[in-house]
């Protein structure tokens, strides 16, 4: 029982050494062999040394090996002249180590003189196997013709199973697998060495590296043979202590985390938190710029096991911008568009919205962010914003010819325009056109400044400012009018009340037959009236912006207008009638107009058509406000308006008027990258304004429908679904529906000839369609969005075209 134990514990002891080779050098005390001395009786003991810890240069085998070579022998002329001679070498106390293994590490020979120095190497070699946990002296005895030498060795138990604790994360199996140490095998401590390196190395890959010297932190061989082995895992986390520019409360970004105190600290659970943070910093639209966490080696207590975890965490800031790829726009109008300047932190919502900000320039055909090292590598938290922009054509000049025949048309018409929205580079704007017919001119000029400056104050500002100039003849076919449209006491029509200054020829007629431009059964060949209008003016508009997304805006109109219908006599138009022209709709292949015209008598329509020119002056107050995330092609997002128009005697003007218009667009995303967008369009008028002021449902707000509706009050609702047929989105398909009404304040019934209601303008009149639509950029020419919709009405099909989105 003693040996045993002692031999149990000389084993732990040798364990132990070879544990600690893994981060230290055990050193074991020299013994001293004695010179034997000639005797007749066996030679007493004499001391040996006790071996070093086992190199890690040979791994033994699960089974003993087969002894190598022999050694060379022992170099001559090393012993002393008188030295006896070896005449036998054996090994005795290996129960299952063979003794040909052990011989074969042993130089001393039979036939050799004995040599003191060679022994004590022989000792070292056979501990060097690994296979024993101690030596005695060896024997030597003394033989008629020399000396016998017996090495006496004391075998490491037989490993009958092995186990493991503390390994809470890795299963023993796992551990198992690394090792060569096996059951039913003799213990080897050379093997047993490499098998605690094969444990580090695991558990070091598997992030627990640089915590613990060893992660063998003790073993022990009972007497039954098991060997067992506790394993430390890593340092145990006593506290968490967080530094840096986190931003966030300590409480949030601990709750985040998967360490907890009391729990083993791992680069697999370091790596594990750092997907957590980002997570947590994303949720709160931030970025997280620099992360480093690691045992705080201050704080390092091996005997307990624990130690403090440090995390460094900073949150990304803009340490410079760059603006490259511009060639044409300068970098003043880039980085005015931006949110994100330098010492700011950074946010994925600034990162999108300056983003968006420069692709609604409309300068760029692409936008790219390439985030970069910041400029002080002392803070790796810093970033630099690389903004690179592809620059596309920014002006487009279209020349054009078309013919609108019939009665009210424009006959052979020519059209040159040019426009340009970012002049020299600067993010100004301009345009010109002009249109010369046999029956119509018209010219305007267009200016936009949409910052006054780069100062803090006067980049809040925009400008905007045109003349224009119309001139333009038509003759429409006349109709007999029916005895209730005829001006008279029975009958009497609602008079349209002239401008501030002007006369009308309500109460005086000059002619004998009454005609109406209302188309009817009773058309007058041959007779046509003749419709001439004129129109001079100028427009300055001011901008205010409050913030990025809400812009309020001022502006002044002043222009001089006449209307004139002249008829041949006898003929005189039945009461006071507006001539409602159909608005101008371009195409590919020229101008045209669309409807019918109809003779309109209301008072909330003022009386221009007497030949006399007046003067219209109006203020326009507006605000806007817009988040839309692509103004081009949004897909989500808002833009709303609401604008008051106002026009009276204090500012000069002959007509006295208000126009409420309110116009909003919703975009939501749905489906994988489609939008669905909604739309509202509401107008009310008081007083009487002019006919070029009536709100006006063309073929682009009612697209099945070929005709123009005009009113005083008008009220629209949209919904369109645009899937992309294209990644890029500038190939799109729109699923819409229209529902749209208007009517003309105090407007008079139109009838037939023999005073039966047609229609009646002075209430609300709907009309509904729907129908698909293609929508598609043509950068090159510098168009985006081009529409084409194909939809049906009431009355039939209709397909319309147009340039930009219909909301």
């Amino acid at each position: 029982m003693f040996s045993g134990f002692r031999r149990t514990r000389r084993v732990v002891a040798v364990l132990a050494a070879a544990v600690s080779v893994s981060f230290s050098i055990s050193l074991s005390p020299q013994r001293t062999l004695a010179q034997p001395q000639p005797s007749p009786a066996p030679a007493g003991a004499v001391a040996t040394p006790a071996p070093s810890s086992p190199a890690p240069a040979t791994q033994a085998p699960a089974t003993p090996p087969a002894p190598p070579p022999p050694p060379a022998p022992a170099p001559a002329g090393r012993p002393p002249a008188n030295a006896p001679n070896v005449v036998n070498v054996d090994v005795s106390g290996n129960a299952h180590v063979p003794t040909a293994t052990i011989l074969s590490v042993v130089r001393t020979r039979a036939g050799q003189p004995f040599d003191e120095r060679v022994v004590r190497e022989d000792l070292q070699n056979i501990f060097d196997l690994g296979y024993f946990s101690d030596q005695v002296p060896p024997l030597i005895r003394q033989r008629p013709d020399g000396i016998a030498i017996t090495f006496r060795v004391i075998e490491n138990p037989v490993i009958e199973r092995i186990s493991f604790s503390g390994n809470d994360h890795v299963p023993s199996d796992t551990l198992l697998a690394l090792m060569d140490t096996a059951v039913g095998q003799v213990l080897n401590t050379n093997t047993f060495h490499q098998d605690v390196l094969k444990i580090n190395s695991y558990y070091d890959k598997i992030g627990y590296s640089g915590q613990v010297p060893t992660h063998v932190a003790g073993l022990n061989i009972s007497k039954d043979g098991t060997l067992s082995l506790q394993i430390r895992e890593g340092l145990t986390v006593n506290a968490i202590d967080i530094t840096g520019n986190y931003l966030l409360r300590k409480d949030i970004i601990i709750s985040a985390l998967s360490i907890k105190p009391g729990q083993p600290y791992s680069e697999d659970s370091r790596d594990k938190d750092y997907e957590n943070l980002k997570k947590l910093y994303e949720k709160y639209d931030l970025q997280l710029g620099d992360f480093e966490a690691g045992i705080d080696p201050t704080t390092v207590d091996l005997q307990k096991g624990t130690a403090d975890v440090k995390y460094s965490i900073y949150v990304a800031v803009v340490g410079a911008v760059q603006i490259t790829g511009n060639t044409v726009t300068k970098d003043v109008v880039i980085r005015r568009q931006l949110r994100l300047r330098p010492g700011m932190i950074i946010t994925q919502g600034l990162l999108r919205r300056d983003y968006e900000r420069l692709n609604n320039l409309g300068f760029f055909e692409k936008v790219d962010l390439n985030p970069k090292a910041g400029p002080d590598p002392k803070k790796p938290w810093e970033v630099t914003l690389d903004w690179n922009v592809k620059e596309q054509r920014t002006g487009t000049a279209q020349i054009g010819a078309g013919y609108s025949g019939g009665p009210t048309g424009q006959g052979l018409t020519g059209t040159l325009s040019y426009s340009q929205n970012n002049i020299n580079g600067t993010g100004n704007g301009a345009a010109i056109r002009f249109e010369r017919g046999s029956r119509v001119g018209d010219a305007s000029l267009s200016y936009t400044v949409p910052y006054l400056g780069n100062t803090r104050t006067s980049s809040k500002y925009s400008l905007g400012a045109s003349i224009f100039t119309s001139d333009q003849s038509n003759f429409y076919q006349v109709y007999g009018a029916s005895n209730a449209q005829t001006l008279g006491t029975r009958s009497p029509v609602i008079c349209t009340p002239p401008p501030k200054g002007g006369t009308t020829s309500c109460n005086g007629v000059s002619g004998t037959i009454p005609v109406v431009l209302t188309p009817n059964s009773s058309l007058i060949s041959g007779i046509a009236a003749d419709y001439a209008n004129r129109a001079n003016g100028a427009s300055l508009s001011v901008g205010r912006r409050l913030t990025d997304y809400v812009t309020t805006t001022l502006g002044i109109t002043v222009q001089r207008l006449a209307t004139d219908v002249t008829l041949p006599a006898p003929y005189f138009l039945a009461g006071t009638q507006q001539i409602l022209t159909s608005p101008i709709t371009n195409t590919p292949f020229g101008t045209t107009t669309n409807g019918n015209t109809l003779g309109i008598n209301a008072p909330s329509i003022a009386n221009t058509s007497n030949g006399a020119t007046y003067n219209l002056h109006a203020i326009t107050i507006g605000l806007q406000a817009d988040t839309r995330d692509d103004v081009f092609n949004p897909r989500r997002g808002m833009n709303t308006s609401l604008s008051e128009e106002v026009s009276g005697s204090p500012i000069g003007s002959q007509f006295g008027y208000t126009i409420t218009t309110f116009d909003g667009a919703k975009f939501f995303p749905v489906l994988k990258n489609a939008t669905l967008g909604f739309h509202l369009l509401a107008g009310d008028a008081t007083g009487a304004i002019p006919p070029s002021k009536l709100f006006v449902l063309t073929d682009q707000q009612l697209r099945g429908y070929s005709q123009v509706f005009y009113g005083t009050e008008e009220l629209l609702g949209q919904g369109e679904l645009r899937l992309p047929i294209s990644p890029d989105r500038k190939f799109n398909i729109a699923l819409f529906y229209d529902y749209g009404g208007q009517k003309i304040r105090g407007a008079q019934p139109i009838t037939d000839i023999f005073g039966n209601v047609i229609v009646d303008y002075s209430k609300f009149l709907y009309r509904t369609d729907a129908g698909i639509g293609l929508r598609f950029d043509v950068p090159q020419l510098g168009f985006r969005s081009i529409r084409l919709d194909f939809a049906r009405g009431a009355s039939g099909a209709h397909t319309s075209f147009g340039i930009g989105q219909s909301f």
